[in-house]
C-alpha cells in the first residue's frame, strides 16, 4: 500500500470538487484531487450553466473563458404548460446587445475545463483513475480515504479534511450513512444528444408536459441545431404510474404536437442514458468530524429545475470558507465544520425550500395551466418570471412565486 499525506483530500473532480480546489487557490494548503475517471469524461446531465453558476465562475475569473468551449449561449428560457401555452423570456427583447447570462456546455467539456484549471494550481496534485472505496476512521475521526489506481494498487490518502464531491452515488456519503434514497425527494432523468432540432432560440426550453408533472421535458440548445434533450420525473410518481422514461421521451418526440415537427428530421447522436438526482428539498447532513459533503453528494439539487451545477459550485465556495476557518483554528471537528451547514442554511436553504414549494404547486395541473394562461397577460407576473431567471438576486423573486397574496392577486383577480 502506498501512503500519501495532504491537508485536504477531495474525492471527485466535477464542479463541486474542482470548484473547492479552485476556491482554495491562495490558501497554501496541499490538496489531493481524486477522480475515478480519466478526463475528459462524459457526465450524464442537462448541461445547463445557469446564472448562479455564472456568478461563481465570474468570482473565479473563469466566466468569459467558458465561451471558448463548444456551447449554446443562454439568453433566457422558453417554458410551456400542459395546455401548450408558451412563455418566452429572452434578455435580448429588452436589450438587443445583451450578453448571455449562461450557456449550455457538455459536461465532457465543462468538467474538463474546471479540472484542468484546478490541477494547474501549484498546491494541487491531481490523481485520475483513482477509485475511492472506503474511508479511514480512527476513533470518531475520519482521517483519510482508501483508493485503488487503474492497476489495482491500493493507496491511502490521509488529510485533515476530506471533501466528498463524488456525485449522486457518493461513496463518501454512503460510508457516512447518509445516502438514503427517498422517492419523494429523488428525481430520475434520461437524456440524449440530437442534431437537426428545428425552432431553437438560444434559450433553454422547459416544457411541463402532463405525463411528467411536476417534472418536465427539456430541450437545451447547443451549437448549431444540436441539443441536449431529456425528461425528468419524481421517483414517487414514476413508480406509481409505472413510467418508462426513455420510452416516454421518444413518444413525446415522435407524437406530441408541440415537438414532432421539430424533430421530424432530427438524428439522435447518442444512446438515451439515465441518472438519479437527490433533491435539496431533503438534503443530507453535510458535515462530520474531518469531512464535508458538497454538490450532489450533499443532495443540493434544485427541487424544481433539477439543476445541480450552480449549487455544487456555490457549496464548493462555502466549503472552502469553512476549510480555511478550520485550519486557522486547527480544529477539524464537527463543532467547527458545522459552520458549513450554517452557511448552507443562510445562502442556499431558502432557495431550495422555495423551489420545493413551487414544485408542489406545479404538480397541480389546473393551477399550472392557469398560470400559463395568465402569465402572458399579466405584466407583473411576466416581469417576475423574467427577474427570476436573469437577475443576480433571484431568491427574492422566487419567494414571490409562493406568496399567497401575490398569487391570488395575479392569478385570480
Amino acid at each position: 500500500m502506498q501512503n500519501h499525506e495532504y491537508d485536504v483530500v477531495i474525492v471527485g473532480a466535477g464542479p463541486g470538487g474542482s470548484g473547492t480546489a479552485l476556491h482554495l487557490k491562495d490558501s497554501g494548503l496541499k490538496i489531493a484531487l481524486l477522480d475515478k475517471h480519466k478526463f475528459p469524461r462524459d457526465k450524464t446531465c442537462g448541461d445547463g450553466i445557469s446564472g448562479k453558476s455564472s456568478t461563481i465562475l465570474k468570482e473565479l475569473g473563469l466566466f468569459d473563458k467558458i465561451f471558448e468551449l463548444p456551447h449554446g449561449p443562454g439568453y433566457g428560457v422558453w417554458m410551456s404548460g400542459p395546455n401548450g401555452v408558451d412563455l418566452i423570456v429572452d434578455s435580448r427583447q429588452e436589450n438587443p446587445n445583451a450578453k448571455p447570462h449562461g450557456a449550455v456546455i457538455r459536461r465532457y467539456d465543462f468538467d474538463n475545463f474546471l479540472f484542468n484549471n484546478a490541477k494547474q494550481m501549484p498546491n494541487v496534485d491531481a490523481f485520475e483513475q483513482y477509485t475511492v472505496f472506503d474511508l479511514i476512521k480512527e476513533e470518531n475521526n475520519y482521517v483519510g480515504v482508501l483508493a485503488k489506481d487503474k492497476d489495482g494498487n491500493t493507496h491511502e490518502f490521509r488529510a485533515k479534511i476530506i471533501i466528498g464531491a463524488d456525485g449522486a452515488g457518493s461513496v463518501v456519503a454512503s460510508k457516512l450513512g447518509v445516502a438514503i434514497r427517498d422517492p419523494d425527494h429523488y428525481v430520475s432523468a434520461v437524456r440524449a444528444y440530437y442534431d437537426g432540432v428545428e425552432g431553437m432560440r438560444e434559450v433553454i426550453e422547459i416544457h411541463f408536459v402532463e405525463q411528467a408533472l411536476p417534472g418536465y421535458f427539456w430541450i437545451f440548445p447547443l451549437e448549431g441545431k444540436k441539443a441536449n434533450v431529456g425528461i425528468g420525473m419524481l421517483d414517487r410518481d414514476m413508480r406509481k404510474n409505472k413510467v418508462n422514461l426513455a420510452q416516454l421521451m421518444e413518444n413525446l418526440i415522435m407524437q406530441h404536437p408541440k415537438f414532432k415537427d421539430r424533430f421530424a428530421n432530427a438524428k439522435r447522436l447518442t444512446n438515451i442514458v439515465g441518472w438519479t438526482l437527490p433533491l435539496g428539498s431533503k438534503r443530507r447532513k453535510p458535515y462530520f468530524n474531518h469531512v464535508l459533503l458538497v454538490g450532489d453528494a450533499a443532495a443540493l439539487i434544485d427541487p424544481l429545475t433539477g439543476e445541480g451545477i450552480g449549487n455544487a459550485l456555490l457549496s464548493s465556495k462555502l466549503a472552502a470558507i469553512t476549510i480555511k476557518e478550520a485550519f486557522q483554528k486547527n480544529d477539524f471537528s464537527e463543532n467547527t465544520l458545522k459552520m458549513y451547514d450554517q452557511l448552507l442554511k443562510k445562502h442556499l436553504d431558502p432557495e431550495l425550500q422555495t423551489m420545493y414549494r413551487i414544485q408542489r404547486l406545479g404538480s397541480v395541473k389546473w393551477l399550472l395551466n392557469h398560470f400559463f394562461n395568465r402569465v402572458n397577460s399579466k405584466r407583473e407576473l411576466r416581469e417576475l418570471i423574467t427577474s427570476t431567471i436573469v437577475s443576480e438576486d433571484t431568491l427574492k423573486y422566487k419567494k414571490k412565486l409562493t406568496d399567497p397574496i401575490f398569487l391570488i392577486k395575479n392569478l385570480f383577480l
